[in-house]
């Protein structure tokens, strides 16, 4: 829990990745529509991935043998956390 932010925040691609999660917590995406909307390269998505459900920011759900959806995972506290803060900080951004 110490270096969470540190894993968040990992690199800019971990970063664009989770921004998108909080910028749309109720949708599910496939790795395809990750990379087609963060504009990221799909080898790319497929690394940051594991990391981001590891901490429990993100949901992994396997549908079948190839298909895993992912969506932010709501419930979890640490998400919870950094939602608040990316909704305080949004103003800022622009």
């Amino acid at each position: 829990m110490k270096r969470l932010l540190e894993k968040v925040f990992a690199s800019r691609a971990q970063t664009r990745v989770v921004q998108h999660f909080l910028d749309r917590p109720k949708e599910f995406f496939n790795l395809s529509r990750i990379a087609k909307e963060t504009g990221l390269a799909h080898s790319t998505i497929h690394r940051v991935m594991q990391p981001l459900v590891d901490m429990g920011l993100v949901k992994e759900i396997k549908v079948g043998q190839q298909i895993r959806l992912f969506i932010l995972e709501t419930e979890e506290t640490k998400s919870k956390i950094l939602a608040d803060f990316y909704d305080q900080i949004r103003p800022y951004l622009d």
